[in-house]
């Protein structure tokens, strides 16, 4: 007798207890977990998903990871609301305990009970939460050294009662400010020197009386003021233009170029190529073609942040607000500008940087937020080197100013000035303070010294004249 064809390929079957928790894996049929039944087929195989042993690891496994979750949110926490001398008082606390009841020492573990009361004491005055609503204003993001700007924080208190120990405070350079709550609270940024001074955040303090905790609850962003150095307004020049038929037009006119003007009557002396014979047939006299003449000019201003550049910060902060100055005409001019300076001092085991920091000359504003954002004595490049990089990886260069303090020699000077090829035209630049201006000439070098930045305006028309 044929055995009689199942009608699918699947029959279950009532699982044993030791078969319970298994699962059945096949390439097949279905994949499918049971308790009290298991599917098997003719390709699959079962295996051992979890035992009881092991349901029970699982267990501790996911215990312990939710301890040591939590515990990494306490330690966070404790973290930045337990000072320094908090620290200390926790560990002498914990010390005098056990050293008290382990060695039978009455005053040990009285003082740890009293340090132990303390803490705890000490600890409720973090308890309560603040509501306030804050708002901090600042007058104007960028200014001008010697030039403070104003700005305000307005308060208003939310709470329903009064928390001990809390109190609100405003950073302004590093330096915190305490503000009444609630009001309008009003304040000065300082700009004395140039740089940035960052305003902010605005913040809850809240801690006791000893000192043991503290906590911060921060409630704005911080907010940037750039204080531009010192500038004045350098005379335009036509130092440093060259000719160049793929230049930019300007409104000089010459009567030889590409970039058409207008037209113009005869004049003896004007080339007979360039006259316009439809207009000299309309209006029966001689007209010419006039142009306007399109020059080129590439301008790098180099000034490092080198020490041995430089006696002093004075002579610096002279040189930064004469590098601003030069770059803001040239900006102002339209020419294509490149100001560099050393690059930041490398890292103990980093590979110094070869290449110099490139400051934004897309506008002016871009150009004297990059100045106001260097410190001196933090590149040892000086200005030799940049005059080196500046010729390997700056084209099309046709004039140069190099910004230095007294600390340079003229020879030094000169061997700067050859390291770009002729027909560059190299002007330095030296900073020192309360000196005689002055003008020398050095083979193609030009030296311009000042004292005080004025005197940069003068030397300019000086050496433009000359």
């Amino acid at each position: 007798m044929t055995p009689r064809s199942p009608k699918s390929s699947t029959a279950r079957v009532r699982s044993r207890p030791q078969d319970r928790d298994r699962v059945t894996s096949t390439t097949l049929g279905r994949t499918a977990t049971g308790t009290g039944y298991t599917h098997l087929t003719g390709t699959g195989y079962t295996t051992l998903l979890r035992t009881p042993g092991q349901r029970r690891l699982l267990a501790l496994r996911r215990a312990r990871t939710r301890v040591l979750r939590r515990t990494r949110r306490v330690a966070g926490v404790a973290a930045g609301v337990v000072t320094p001398l908090g620290w200390s008082v926790l560990a002498a606390t914990l010390v005098a305990l056990v050293v008290g009841y382990a060695c039978g020492w009455l005053e040990f573990a009285a003082a740890g009970l009293a340090l132990a009361l303390l803490s705890a004491v000490c600890l409720l005055f973090l308890i309560g939460r603040t509501r306030y609503s804050v708002a901090l204003e600042v007058d104007a993001d960028r200014t001008v050294v010697g030039r403070p700007v104003g700005a305000r924080v307005v308060i208003g208190d939310e709470s329903r009662r009064p928390l001990w120990g809390a109190r609100l405070e405003v950073e302004v350079g590093g330096e915190p400010v305490g503000l009444r709550v609630p009001g309008d609270n009003s304040f000065t940024v300082p700009a004395d020197r140039r740089g940035v001074v960052r305003v902010g955040p605005v913040r809850t303090v809240r801690g006791d009386p000893v000192g043991l905790f503290r906590r911060d609850v921060e409630w704005t962003a911080v907010r940037e003021v750039h204080v531009h150095p010192e500038t004045i307004t350098v005379p335009s020049s036509s130092t440093g233009f060259v000719r160049d038929l793929e230049g930019s037009p300007t409104r000089d006119l010459t009567a030889n170029d590409i970039a058409f003007h207008a037209l113009r009557d005869f004049r003896p002396g004007d080339d007979r190529r360039h006259i316009h014979w439809k207009s000299t047939a309309r209006t029966g006299a001689l007209v010419v073609r006039q142009f306007e003449e399109t020059r080129r000019s590439h301008v790098v201003i180099a000034f490092s942040l080198a020490p041995a550049d430089f006696a002093d910060e004075t002579e610096f902060e002279l040189a930064v607000g004469a590098s601003a100055s030069l770059a803001l005409r040239a900006i102002r001019d339209g020419r294509d500008v490149t100001a560099i300076t050393s690059p930041p001092r490398a890292q103990p085991g980093d590979e110094p940087s070869r290449e110099p920091r490139n400051l934004s000359t897309r506008t002016t504003a871009a150009l004297l937020d990059a100045v106001s954002e260097i410190e001196w004595g933090t590149g040892d490049i000086d200005v030799g080197g940049l005059a080196s990089l500046a010729n390997d990886l700056v084209t099309g260069v046709s004039l140069v100013f190099l910004v230095c303090g007294s600390a340079p020699s003229m020879r030094d000077l000169r061997s700067w000035s050859l390291r770009f090829p002729p027909g560059v035209e190299i002007v330095a630049v030296v900073c020192r303070p309360g000196a005689v201006p002055g003008l020398r000439r050095v083979g193609e070098l030009s030296v311009l010294e000042i004292g005080y930045l004025d005197d940069l305006r003068r030397a300019l028309a000086k050496a433009a004249a000359a």
